[in-house]
């Protein structure tokens, strides 16, 4: 069965390595140059998603700086089966979309939900057919008034673009929605290039370097973060600070932020708080297929952009996890518990060890440097799946849901893609000093 398992990672890892990645690509523009297809951007728009906001800023200056082919689909807000907490997620959104547009030199300044009534009315502006350019201006004039939730300058830009009834609103990004989950995708804020996708702000650096290369366009970027010098002190707490990560062993994201964040919170002396949790799927929080292998290629991506060892998997999924959340309850205890994390997550990742066979759980657990035999012993421990349930508990009170998720002081963020923006944040409150007053 082991070898098994291994042979399966090795499979995995070639369709996720460069090899696979090159097929794919070299298959892409083969169709280009056969069907003499201009080279396209195709970015899909979730009226009520702030980060379909925010990216359509940036998209607006990637259009400008490279000549490339846009097309603007609106649909609607992510199926069930892919969104599995809508409430949080469109809270949690609005918070999110102001961290990322102040460190990403965007504008952003609601504090809360948009308003329902204001959507209906963007929808019926957005389905009015439109070329890209066009599609990309008016969602931008009309998601200002939105997001400002301006209700007096919406009006005037609805007869001023048009609009069309609200009762083809509804069909109208049913259809569009349905056509994204066929070219491979399943929520808004998404750009599809080269048959490659891109989310939000976080995926633009490798749309806008694709591009480039495609283009020949050898100018500096225009997707980058805010100057340094308008990012000044900024504190977080005025508590001693400490950093609470949400993780899961089955989550391939996770594993990314368990390698970086330590390196983020040492300059600060910041200390790290661990909070295992189950997998999604065991708290009731199903995660399709779709969903999946979008998410294990993106992550091999970013693994190696950053220079994480990535690509032999074994799903820990089962008898598997258990024994990880067991041991990691124990090596908390025994203050070792990041040791056995990160130890257990490169098995996982990268060397696709079962965690669910005793032979390669061991050989996690020693490299740790932890002891077997104690370490064995606490398997089946039901203070672990009780302090499991209880980190997920408490992950629902910040208004999240899924992992990895990061609070410190008043920073609360969710995936691996916030650890750029914690140090900042970090940085801004070491500048802020105790005599200052704290801004907000």
């Amino acid at each position: 069965m082991i070898i098994a398992k291994r042979l399966k990672g090795k499979a995995i890892a070639t369709w996720l390595g460069p090899t696979g990645d090159a097929a794919r690509r070299a298959l892409s523009r083969a169709r280009q140059r056969i069907t003499s297809e201009p080279r396209r951007l195709d970015f899909y728009v979730d009226i009520a998603d702030p980060m379909s906001y925010l990216t359509a800023q940036a998209v607006a200056r990637l259009v400008e700086a490279y000549h490339v082919e846009l097309a603007v689909h609106v649909v609607t807000p992510p199926a069930s089966d892919v969104d599995p907490s809508p409430v949080f997620r469109n809270k949690h959104a609005v918070r999110d979309a102001a961290l990322v547009a102040e460190y990403w030199n965007l504008d952003f300044t609601s504090r809360k939900e948009a308003d329902s009534g204001m959507v209906r009315d963007v929808g019926t502006v957005m389905i009015r057919p439109r070329s890209g350019p066009d599609q990309l201006r008016a969602f931008l004039a009309v998601g200002e008034a939105l997001w400002t939730n301006d209700k007096k300058k919406l009006a005037p830009l609805m007869l001023q673009l048009g609009n069309e009834s609200s009762g083809q609103v509804a069909p109208a990004l049913n259809s569009s929605y349905a056509e994204l989950r066929k070219a491979g995708h399943y929520q808004g804020a998404m750009l599809k290039y080269d048959d490659h996708w891109y989310w939000g702000i976080d995926r633009l650096p490798y749309l806008e370097a694709a591009l480039a290369a495609d283009l020949g366009v050898t100018a500096p970027p225009v997707v980058t973060p805010r100057p340094v010098a308008e990012r000044g002190p900024l504190g977080l707490s005025d508590k001693p600070l400490t950093c609470e990560l949400w993780f899961s062993f089955r989550s391939p994201y996770s594993y990314l932020a368990l390698e970086r964040i330590e390196a983020v919170l040492a300059p600060h002396g910041v200390p790290l708080v661990l909070k295992p949790v189950a997998p999604m799927v065991v708290r009731g929080l199903e995660v399709p297929a779709i969903k999946r292998m979008y998410i294990v290629r993106d992550a091999k991506r970013e693994a190696d952009r950053l220079g994480i060892p990535f690509g032999e998997l074994c799903d820990p999924l089962g008898p598997g996890i258990d024994n990880c959340l067991a041991i990691a309850h124990w090596a908390g205890q025994r203050g070792q518990g990041m040791a056995f994390a990160r130890s257990a997550m490169r098995g996982i990742w990268n060397e696709a060890l079962d965690v669910a066979a005793y032979v390669d759980l061991r050989q996690i657990v020693e490299r740790a440097g932890l002891p077997w035999d104690e370490a064995r012993a606490a398997i089946g421990d039901p203070a672990a799946v009780k302090a499991a349930h209880a980190n997920a508990t408490e992950l629902a009170v910040y208004s999240l849901w899924g992992v990895p998720s990061i609070r410190c002081g008043e920073f609360i963020a969710w995936g691996q893609d916030r650890l750029p923006l914690l140090a900042d944040r970090l940085r801004r409150h070491a500048l802020t000093s105790a005599e200052a007053p704290r801004e907000r």
